[in-house]
């Protein structure tokens, strides 16, 4: 049994799950998506888990067991469940390393960012999507559209506000170009990422404004590229590229995808590492060069709030009674938005260490503060709820004009 402290866990996602005898395990998912596969530990597995930092040794951890749980581990037991981590590409290890370059190398050769295999063909995926459309409520009298607020939920679960939100931008004028900030949920970068590639999906190809891009790029003096691969496994953008060419059918829309952090650590909207822009920095440098650039520019927030249920981590079962705190809290959130309290907005999270897991704080920070000055209107709010599996995600639908 080696001295040396064991390999660090990665950021991923701990679902716990119940086997057939009702017995609990963990199902661990890596939301950057570059695991071969989901590996599945036991309760006692998830002990050592919570361990694995970096900084604990083998038998560190079979004295945690020993000494606060009253179990014997044996130390080939945690060795064992190392390997396996490691082998599956969920620990911080020389292999995940060389497996990670691996990817960014083959991202930056690829002639496009595609993950057709994802959606349903274009058929199906344009149905769906003209299905949701149909249920949408008159648009509103709100002006020209400068900023839309969408979901980033499924679409069968966020439908009620991609139905609002693209009902309202089906009703505005075309757009040159449309700078889309999405939430990077696994990603390596801990600033705003944004990638030169074009999309491609099942419906055609989204070309990306490069021009704009390095326009933006120049008003910041760095580069928003540095970790492109990023983009590679976040569902966020794509979601709302789909709508814009099924708005917009047989002329494809030009996109700007930049994937935006959380601003509600103890740095602020800086990078947690500080390694590239301030986030206000980099809504700034996003209203500059709209106002440099010709033609019409809309900005659309990629954004879903509040996750909450077990799944989440929240100890009991939902009731109602929760459920309306939270639209209570969304709604008070929402309401800084409207006010154009962007500021307050992100205090306020801060402040209740974002106890509901709002998860595109930053995108909704970048698209107000990009569009200083003007209303934002909020069209649509919506719960997504699943008690069976105890999965709540909560969405809002909005516009500024």
């Amino acid at each position: 049994m080696s001295n040396e402290p064991l390999p660090a866990l990665r950021p991923l996602d701990i679902i716990p799950i119940a086997d057939e005898h009702g017995d609990t395990h963990f199902l661990l998912r890596d939301p950057a998506q570059l695991a071969p596969r989901s590996v599945t530990v036991s309760l006692a597995g998830y002990v050592a888990l919570a361990h694995l930092d970096g900084e604990h040794t083998c038998a560190d951890i079979c004295r945690i067991y020993r000494e606060q749980l009253q179990v014997a581990m044996p130390a080939e037991q945690i060795e064992q469940l190392v390997a396996a981590l490691d082998d599956a590409l969920l620990l911080q290890t020389p292999r995940y390393a060389a497996a990670l370059a691996a990817a960014h190398a083959a991202y930056r050769a690829a002639p496009a960012r595609d993950n057709r295999d994802r959606y349903p063909p274009a058929d199906e995926l344009r149905a769906e999507l003209r299905d949701i459309l149909q249920t949408a409520p008159p648009p509103p009298a709100v002006g020209e559209v400068r900023g839309l607020i969408a979901p980033h939920l499924d679409y069968a679960r966020g439908a009620p506000c991609y139905a609002a939100a693209y009902g309202a931008l089906a009703a505005a004028p075309r757009a040159d170009r449309y700078v889309i900030l999405g939430t990077n949920h696994g990603g390596q970068s801990t600033a705003a990422v944004a990638t030169g590639k074009d999309f491609l999906t099942p419906l055609g190809t989204a070309r990306v404004d490069v021009e704009f891009l390095v326009a933006l790029e120049q008003q910041l003096g760095t580069s928003l590229r540095e970790h492109e691969f990023d983009h590679a496994a976040e569902h966020s953008i794509e979601l709302q590229v789909h709508w814009l060419q099924h708005l917009h059918d047989g002329r494809p829309p030009a996109i700007v995808p930049i994937l935006c952090p959380s601003p509600c650590g103890p740095t602020g909207t800086r990078p947690l590492d500080g390694q590239g822009p301030d986030l206000g920095a980099v809504a700034d440098a996003i209203a500059a060069v709209i106002g440099n650039t010709p033609g019409r520019t809309v900005l659309i927030a990629a954004a879903d709030l509040s996750h909450i249920g077990q799944r989440f981590g929240d100890p009991e079962p939902t009731t109602d009674e929760f459920l309306e705190s939270v639209r209570r809290s969304d709604r008070a959130l929402l309401e800084l938005l409207e006010r154009r309290s962007e500021e307050q907005f992100l205090e306020r999270l801060r402040k209740t260490d974002n106890e509901t897991r709002v998860c595109s704080a930053g995108c909704l920070y970048t698209l107000l503060r990009a569009l200083p000055g003007h209303p934002c209107r909020i069209l649509r709010y919506h719960q997504a709820v699943d008690r069976a599996a105890e999965t709540h995600v909560t969405c809002a639908a909005g516009v500024v004009s």
